[in-house]
């Protein structure tokens, strides 16, 4: 057990007793993990996750009585137990389109089972399951924290701002970065957005090939500004988003285009926010403004402050409303983020900063 402590409680959940039983070996595997229950469709588990109230739940998609995406909803809003979505959504683009919609819902993390629904090859997955089932029961702990009444001190002192004490910048560009928690995320803030948003929006997620167009169709029928998958030699707009899609870095040219660049992953990521945010700082310095979201890791913090010495505007999301206070955290604490924002403040920060 990794601590010392008390291992994490793991509740298993999927319509398929062989993939039950694979994932409840794989975890048990590791002595940090334990499983605490196991249930075969989505209304037991909810009733499961009532009774039990583990530390983390896995939760297929596919299943009978009620599926994941309505058991993650419920259990999400009910209990707060983060969730690991586990499911065959490379095999078919409506599970696909099932998971983002679970993790929109709340869902921490998935992954994917590597040859469709009855995952008896699991194992090939085994490391990735383990780390991202110990990653959500921290961010579970930490939600719990906050639940008190007193917030938890800062690991290091803020040297941010609030952000209503700016002028407003009137900068022609916006760059996003987030990873774990994204999907929700943006969720909440796009939407809110004016069709007429006077500047171009660009954003770096880290998830799944498979994801991103799905989620920029999402975010499009939902949103009145554009939103969609950027291309080589796009022209930026105002008043619309582009993201960029998995497996290449996407950068910024002077005259505001889309270069997509080939290249190796950069703090693990592939694409990366630093190499976005570098690439603003040196070909659009001193007119632009970069954010950091919700996500594991520090990807973002040295592209901040890259873009901070050119001039430009810098935030980062804070700790109350981050999934995962990672990498708003490392461009907090390096003194990258000029100025902390709150998810449900987000919107109206990005409109005072394009203001002129």
């Amino acid at each position: 057990m990794e601590g010392g402590g008390a291992p994490i409680r793991v509740l298993v959940v999927d319509d398929s007793l062989i993939t039950v039983q694979t994932i409840t070996s794989i975890l048990q595997a590791d002595p940090s993990l334990r499983v605490v229950g196991t249930s075969l469709d989505g209304e037991h588990a909810l009733r499961a996750a009532q009774d039990l109230r583990p530390d983390v739940i896995t939760m297929d998609i596919n299943m009978p009585r009620m599926d994941g995406i309505e058991a993650t909803r419920q259990i999400v809003r009910q209990l707060g137990i983060p969730i690991v979505i586990v499911s065959a959504y490379a095999s078919a683009n409506s599970v696909a389109i099932q998971t983002l919609q679970a993790l929109i819902d709340g869902a921490i993390e998935s992954v994917q089972k590597p040859s469709g629904e009855i995952g008896i090859d699991l194992d090939l997955v085994g490391a990735e399951l383990i780390a991202k089932v110990k990653a959500a029961a921290k961010i579970g702990s930490r939600s719990r924290d906050r639940a008190g009444v007193a917030a938890p001190p800062r690991a290091e002192p803020s040297r941010m701002r609030p952000w209503r004490s700016m002028e407003p910048a009137g900068v022609g560009l916006v760059a996003l970065g987030v990873s774990t928690g994204g999907p929700s995320t943006l969720e909440r803030f796009v939407p809110l957005l004016p069709g007429d948003f006077p500047a171009p929006i660009v954003l770096v997620i880290h998830m799944p090939p498979v994801f991103i167009p799905i989620l920029a169709s999402n975010l499009a029928s939902r949103s009145r500004i554009a939103v969609e998958v950027a291309r080589q030699g796009q022209v930026l707009r105002p008043g619309a988003m582009v993201i960029g899609p998995a497996g290449t870095h996407l950068t910024v040219t002077r005259d505001l285009r889309v270069r997509l660049e080939d290249g190796a992953p950069v703090n693990g990521c592939l694409p990366s926010v630093d190499v976005l945010f570098e690439s603003i700082a040196r070909h659009v310095p001193g007119r632009s403004l970069g954010v950091v979201l919700t996500g594991m890791g520090r990807d973002g913090a040295r592209g901040l402050a890259a873009m901070k010495d050119k001039g430009d505007v810098t935030a980062a999301q804070d700790e109350a409303t981050s999934v995962v206070y990672g990498m708003p955290k490392a461009a907090a604490i390096s003194g990258a983020a000029a100025y902390e924002v709150a998810l449900p403040d987000l919107g109206q920060f990005l409109l005072s900063c394009v203001a002129r």
